[in-house]
């Protein structure tokens, strides 16, 4: 039981929250983890940038650049960057030739320099985010969820060239419209 002895109120009182998978939850949670995947990246593989994007609800998925050097690179930094971000659930590997921070590059990545035969990283009953309502969440219990990680990088061993993104020379509008 409790008494009240006074309630009080602003006529112009805001309310601040931190709005989970937004903007502010970039800023708060998921920038921060950016270095520390850069940082364990960095021990396997030439690390360019790590991007923690806001589709994955600024929390749940990565995507890193690297500049490949060896055949492994891909996998090394997929792991790596789960070590760095231990309840990131997705993470691309991308090369340094990819503009991290356009999605339509990313996915172009995907879509051109990725086979799920070989490229594909699936981790089962993972140590993962409670914030992931998909996974399992047991009182008490740490979440756990199944993490992707997708090497979107060239091949090491073949034509560099077949892989580069196409590049449209400029239209003069005028040698057509006389």
């Amino acid at each position: 039981m409790f008494v009240i002895d006074c309630i009080t109120h602003r006529k112009d009182a805001m309310y601040q929250v931190l709005i989970p998978g937004r903007f502010e939850h970039k800023i708060l949670m998921g920038m921060p983890k950016e270095p520390t995947i850069y940082d364990e990246v960095s021990k396997v593989a030439a690390c360019k940038n790590v991007l923690v994007t806001m589709g994955g609800g600024s929390w749940l998925h990565g995507v890193v650049q690297i500049q490949k050097k060896n055949t492994d690179d891909g996998k090394k930094a997929i792991e790596a960057a789960f070590n760095g971000h231990k309840s990131m659930k997705h993470v691309v590997i991308i090369d340094d030739d990819v503009d991290i921070y356009n999605p339509n590059a990313v996915e172009w990545a995907i879509a051109t320099r990725f086979q799920a035969g070989k490229d594909l990283v699936v981790k089962l009953d993972q140590p993962g985010s409670s914030l992931d309502p998909s996974s399992k969440q047991e009182e008490g219990k740490k979440a756990l969820t199944d993490k992707v990680g997708v090497d979107a990088t060239i091949p090491f061993d073949v034509e560099k060239s077949k892989y580069e993104i196409v590049k449209y020379s400029k239209v003069n509008l005028d040698d057509y419209l006389g």
